[in-house]
């Protein structure tokens, strides 16, 4: 038996990181992670992703293209997510985006745990600590990737 409800490829939220930065954040920011490990695109030794927001919502066709460029606009307000204009043709305006990893990884310094258990009386669970395990092993892939060793 399939771990998935449905033989299909399920889009990640990390619990804690959903506390912190909002769900739908965390799911976006978290699908741009994965295109940016297939990313070919490197610019000023960063890799980044292009998609409009009609491509973006073929993705996730849950919302609509205002929320997804809302949660866009949060993400880049909050400073997780870094969008620029890479595209041959200045009339082109899809925006290019990469994650600011140096401020994801303020997020594991300063301990989302500790955030979360003082904000809701969310039991330890052997679930919960599950998903802290997700969490760390998230962010500790992004800092392997974006901070190598040596």
């Amino acid at each position: 038996m399939s771990k998935s409800f449905m033989d299909k490829r399920p889009i990640m939220a990390l619990p804690n990181l959903a506390v912190k930065i909002g769900l739908k954040e965390a799911i976006i920011l978290q699908q741009i992670h994965y295109w940016l490990n297939t990313s070919s695109h490197e610019m000023n030794g960063q890799k980044w992703v292009c998609n409009s927001y009609k491509e973006w919502k073929k993705q996730m066709p849950y919302w609509s293209e205002n929320t997804i460029k809302r949660t866009i606009q949060s993400l880049e307000s909050q400073g997780y997510l870094i969008s620029a204009n890479w595209n041959r043709m200045k009339t082109d305006k899809t925006k290019w985006y990469t994650i600011n990893y140096e401020k994801v990884k303020v997020l594991k310094e300063t301990g989302i745990q500790s955030e979360v258990q003082e904000s809701s009386p969310i039991p330890q669970t052997e679930e919960n600590a599950a998903h802290q395990e997700q969490l760390e092993l998230f962010l500790e892939q992004i800092e392997a990737e974006q901070f190598p060793q040596g």
